[in-house]
């Protein structure tokens, strides 16, 4: 049993959003509630906590994406000053809200000192995002029959555990999945999973395309309904002002990317790969910046129409 907390209930208007909206005195777009859940990561008990925003007037149960942020949680801050996710959620659930969906953004780094440095320590956010699930598929609001699951970066790499043939699929499965510029070096073997899957990459990116597309071929392999995207001049940031930088990155690995496998870990060509070996070959002192994000309303669109195209 999941103990949760709702902690507050606020109005947020489309200027504490984004800094790119036109108007301070725009009605507010959606309401917004916080809720503190407990869930686990790598075995040890943690406490969550997700924003919940949802569309104004009165609705028929809501399709609902969970979402979560890559390493750097540079968008909204929750109601209450209690959590913050990144720029990508935070359009999201602005753009989300329109378009009839609940959109609830995950902090996964609720309650620690954690930065994007701290690559090789983040926590396993797809265990937060199957529990947050299941308290809100109990949630009357919500329909449980339309639940979609994206994130970006880091946030994308979970998504793409959504797949790993080691995952619990009995609980209600998604009905798609979206991962926004997933690094792919390290993936899990797939197993036959009944939704289908989108993932989108910039062309620049400094998290490279050749291990993704290796991953989406592993997805096909195992019977799985996969699109990739590449955005063309994109660099990881869905920016146009991409550029090289010295920076930590799990991008070394490019054309020899680390299967998890049931039991072990496995690099592509079939060498053994420890947590010691992963790190040597894998991170990586090469980084991207660039932050225009003239790309990423377009992203945010494509995953909200794959979502749509794909409702129930």
């Amino acid at each position: 049993m999941h103990r949760f907390i709702l902690l507050s209930t606020t109005l947020t208007s489309l200027m504490s959003v984004s800094a790119c909206v036109t108007s301070p005195i725009e009605k507010p777009a959606y309401k917004s509630e916080t809720l503190v859940f407990s869930s686990a990561s790598r075995g040890q008990e943690k406490s969550v906590v997700a924003m919940i925003a949802t569309p104004f007037g009165p609705k028929d149960k809501l399709p609902l994406i969970i979402t979560q942020h890559g390493s750097n949680r540079d968008g909204v801050i929750f109601p209450g000053g209690v959590g913050r996710t990144d720029e990508y959620s935070s359009r999201l659930m602005r753009e989300g809200t329109k378009r009839g969906f609940a959109v609830a953004a995950l902090d996964a780094f609720y309650k620690t000192s954690l930065n994007p440095q701290d690559k090789g320590k983040f926590p396993n956010a797809h265990n937060y995002a199957l529990d947050l699930k299941e308290i809100l598929a109990k949630d009357q609001r919500f329909d449980p029959n339309n639940f979609f699951y994206t994130g970006f970066s880091y946030g994308a790499g979970q998504v793409n555990k959504s797949v790993d043939i080691r995952t619990d699929f009995k609980f209600l499965p998604w009905r798609a999945v979206a991962a926004a510029e997933p690094g792919c070096n390290i993936i899990p073997e797939p197993a036959k999973v009944p939704f289908p899957v989108l993932m989108i990459k910039g062309s620049e990116s400094h998290y490279h395309i050749e291990p993704c597309q290796y991953f989406a071929r592993l997805l096909k392999s195992a019977g799985v309904s996969i699109e990739l995207t590449i955005i063309e001049g994109a660099n990881h940031f869905f920016s146009t002002d991409g550029r090289i930088v010295e920076g930590k990155a799990v991008n070394g690995c490019r054309f020899n990317p680390v299967i998890r496998k049931k039991d072990r870990f496995e690099f592509a060509d079939g060498t053994p790969a420890t947590r010691a070996s992963i790190r040597q070959k894998c991170f990586t002192n090469t980084g991207g910046a660039g932050k225009n994000r003239l790309l990423l309303d377009g992203v945010i669109e494509r995953v909200l129409r794959y979502f749509d195209r794909h409702k129930t």
